[in-house]
């Protein structure tokens, strides 16, 4: 298999960065319309996973015929490169809500999500920041995927003698972190991770095993794991869906048992990723969608995924702001959500044509170049 981007990739990549996009913005009535309104997992795990997946596609090669310590330098250069964007993503994010506070008046902007010690106490809060032991609300899945890039040079070196041992070998982290409750702490408040690399790091391991099969073939079509995926997709909706609201609070004691919640990644949330998954796989939704609008403008947003998820938080923060100081009603959502989706369009249209007017010009300048030596080497 060629190391060439996988635009149903990008397009999921898209999609799921499209849905953090409206999730981050509470009370949005399209977020009603969102996967994690049907079933126990979410877009994080949909987006762990598919980081997993790519990283395995375009890194995993590099140590099968180079040191461990060399294959692993563009991993931790990627790794530098997210904290890089989360330390500008909070700083920029606590700006907006400082002037939102100023304009307004609104001191729940200074106090809600972890943002009162960075408002109360700036030194320790901007310390906590920078050590990754102080993450505000819908600003802490990059610091997960920093120490999930870290973590990967492992999976990798176990997962090309062994793909089935890596599995276990995290699989068993997972275990040993749900059993003890072991986790990052956070500073200088008192807690934890909001996600737990520990337990987080298994939905990573999953997306590189699955890259590593893609990167050999194909993921196998069994008929009756794609009859079991499909039932236990529809199960969790009804379940999270109180049975279309016919039993109600069926889903509060499911969840009270089966689902620890976000950070610790519950059992329950795994399986109905897994399951959900395997449906779209099999069903070959985005090969069907691959010749409509929706596809392109989604796999565009999906190539540049960085670029796209830190304009979304800050987009999603301006939307926080609205909602809670100006206009509140479905037509605002909807405007707002739409407006912002096409925003985040025209940012990966632009980074596009910058990617490819880059390289021509580079090509150009070579070509100018070798000419220019040309005419020397003539000349002498």
């Amino acid at each position: 298999m060629s190391e060439k981007r996988i635009e149903s990739i990008d397009f999921w990549r898209g999609a799921v960065l499209a849905m953090i996009f409206i999730n981050h913005i509470p009370g949005n009535v399209l977020g009603n319309l969102t996967p994690r309104n049907y079933g126990f997992s979410d877009a994080a795990e949909a987006f762990v996973f598919l980081s997993g997946l790519s990283v395995a596609l375009a890194y995993a090669r590099r140590f099968r015929s180079a040191p461990n310590w060399t294959a692993s330098a563009p991993l931790l250069s990627r790794a530098k490169r997210l904290y890089a964007t989360h330390i500008l993503l909070t700083v920029l994010a606590l700006g907006l809500f400082g002037l939102a506070t100023l304009l307004t008046g609104q001191e729940q902007f200074l106090a809600e999500h972890g943002r009162a010690t960075l408002f109360h106490d700036p030194l320790r809060g901007l310390i906590g920041v920078a050590t990754l032991g102080h993450q505000i609300g819908y600003f802490n899945i990059l610091p997960l995927y920093v120490a999930l890039l870290l973590f990967a040079p492992l999976l990798f070196v176990t997962g090309l003698r062994s793909r089935w041992r890596m599995l276990l070998l995290s699989a068993g982290i997972y275990a040993v972190a749900r059993l003890t409750g072991a986790n990052l702490p956070s500073w200088p408040e008192p807690g934890a991770w909001f996600f737990n690399p520990l337990t987080w790091q298994f939905m990573f391991a999953l997306g590189v095993f699955a890259g590593l099969v893609l990167q050999d073939g194909k993921f196998p079509i069994h008929a009756g794991a794609y009859r079991f995926a499909l039932a236990l997709t529809f199960g969790a909706a009804l379940i999270v869906t109180d049975v279309l609201g016919v039993l109600p609070d069926v889903a509060q004691a499911v969840s009270a048992h089966l689902d620890r919640g976000k950070t610790e990644l519950g059992v329950i949330r795994i399986a109905d990723f897994l399951a959900l998954a395997y449906v779209l796989y099999c069903s070959g939704l985005s090969a069907k969608l691959k010749p409509t609008a929706i596809f392109s403008a989604m796999s565009l947003m999906g190539r540049h995924s960085l670029a796209v998820f830190g304009a979304g938080s800050l987009l999603s923060v301006i939307g926080q702001i609205l909602n809670a100081t100006a206009i509140r009603s479905p037509l605002f959502d909807v405007v707002f959500v739409l407006a912002g989706l096409w925003t985040l369009y025209k940012l990966a249209s632009f980074l596009e044509c910058r990617h490819r007017i880059t390289p021509r010009a580079a090509t150009a300048a070579a070509s100018a170049d070798f000419v220019r030596t040309e005419e020397l080497s003539f000349t002498r």
